[in-house]
């Protein structure tokens, strides 16, 4: 866009809503997205009661926790896609009813079967706004805000395997496992009332045919054929994607077991009650607050200084506003996160492994909230800068990588902790993701060029 065009373009608003409103878009979003991670955490607890009260087995029982994971990676690749074909916010409303219902289900089931089924039920419904959400933050900031934005809405997905079990924990051990789903039932209720009634539609192209906005990152309307999920897994054949894919998923994964063992560690080494292991979980929670804020506003300044640095170079307005800002400018925060995330991982590993100080452990995983968090948001922020019209379904691909790895890691660390301990079994988590870390390094330096030679090549200005 040049002359007249790129100038009545420049005077046009980025989104039409207003900071406020801009702001309630965000809170909603992340309030919905902390259901789908609260929803599998919450249950940790209560498990070997339900195993109990379904008078199954331990490895029965286990698939209650499988099948939602799996069903986590699988259902975001059709939320995404739905999202960009029919926008945002009857997404949100359709998803938040199915997990209601599947809640209800997981509280009424007295059989392994039936609670394996609503729990897939559940799965599929919250998982909706793992893509849905970063799309949402797509739709509404522009680039060189969207880093705050993304910090605050993946406190939803970070926060959930933190709370969870805290919550979970007390709720359980008071009211009984069944009271876990009644609570997120209600939960789920509430979003979906709260998407049908306050939260408006977003999507850009939608919004563009009620609403003058800049014509800038507006998608195509596709047909049916055009939202093919595998198609969507298949971008991982873009060197940038494959590679910074891996990183999430090895980050996530590691997380993701962390979380889940944690309870084990607590009440096994440590000898705390079920609420007061849940309560330990509140030292990642505050991790994440601050990575996820911190790096949002890192990011932000990150690539606020490239631009100044290329205007100064620039010199004159013309060359000004054709400047172009490479995505990888995004992923300078990601060292400090990732680089914060190992440390901690592999202390906590050695500290439970010596069954030493619990506040040293505790320390631990406040870093490694925080570094997650941190890192989480830069990466996000970059595979959004390089998708900037399918934001909603690059995010679902990144979830489906990601959850599979969990899923993956998660069966395996059982055997992992009874033949080699715990220090050795962070140990291994540490290396696998030091290894996607030290790849990031090709995406930071050779990025732009590998996008340019193999795809694909979108800078945004």
């Amino acid at each position: 866009m040049t002359g007249k065009g790129a100038e009545a373009g420049k005077e046009l608003p980025y989104s039409p809503f207003g900071t406020k409103m801009r702001a309630m878009i965000v809170i909603i979003t992340a309030m919905t997205g902390l259901v789908s991670p609260l929803s599998a955490n919450m249950y940790y607890p209560s498990i070997t009661k339900v195993r109990d009260d379904l008078n199954t087995t331990q490895s029965g029982i286990t698939w209650t926790i499988t099948s939602y994971v799996i069903a986590m990676a699988v259902f975001p690749l059709l939320w995404s896609n739905l999202a960009d074909y029919i926008g945002r916010k009857p997404v949100y409303a359709f998803s938040m009813l199915i997990f209601t219902c599947g809640s209800i289900g997981c509280a009424l089931s007295h059989s392994l079967v039936a609670l394996i089924a609503s729990r897939v039920v559940q799965s599929a419904g919250s998982s909706a706004v793992q893509g849905a959400g970063a799309g949402t933050i797509s739709d509404i900031y522009p680039r060189e805000q969207r880093g705050t934005a993304l910090g605050i809405y993946y406190l939803g997905p970070l926060l959930g395997p933190c709370l969870g079990p805290l919550i979970g924990g007390y709720i359980g051990q008071d009211a009984g496992w069944r009271w876990v789903f009644w609570v997120l039932a209600i939960w789920g209720g509430i979003m979906f009332l709260l998407a049908i009634f306050v939260l408006p539609e977003t999507h850009r192209r939608l919004v563009a045919k009620k609403t003058p906005i800049q014509q800038v990152n507006i998608p195509p309307k596709l047909g049916l054929k055009d939202n093919n999920p595998v198609l969507d897994i298949s971008t991982a054949r873009y060197p940038v994607v494959a590679l910074s894919m891996f990183h999430f998923a090895m980050l996530f994964g590691t997380y993701f077991t962390n979380a889940t063992a944690q309870p084990l560690a607590y009440e096994g080494i440590y000898n705390l009650s079920q609420g007061m292991s849940g309560l330990c979980f509140l030292a990642s929670g505050v991790g994440c607050v601050v990575g996820s804020t911190g790096g949002g506003r890192v990011t932000d300044l990150l690539l606020r200084r490239y631009r100044r640095k290329l205007e100064a170079q620039a010199g004159d307005d013309e060359c000004r506003g054709n400047l172009t800002i490479p995505a990888e400018a995004r992923l300078g925060a990601m060292w400090v996160g990732s680089g914060m995330f190992l440390c901690a991982v592999v202390i906590c590993g050695w500290l439970l492994e010596n069954r030493l100080s619990l506040a040293g452990v505790l320390v631990t995983q406040f870093f490694i909230g925080s570094g997650m968090a941190f890192t989480f948001q830069s990466l996000g922020g970059y595979l959004i800068d390089v998708f900037p019209t399918r934001s909603a379904r690059i995010t679902g691909v990144q979830n489906f990588w990601r959850s599979v790895w969990a899923a993956v890691i998660v069966q395996l660390f059982p055997t992992m902790h009874s033949n080699i301990g715990w220090g050795w079994s962070y140990t291994v988590m540490f290396f696998l993701t030091l290894t996607s870390l030290s790849l990031m390094q090709i995406v930071v330096f050779k990025g732009q060029t590998l996008r340019q030679r193999f795809g694909p090549s979108i800078d945004l200005q």
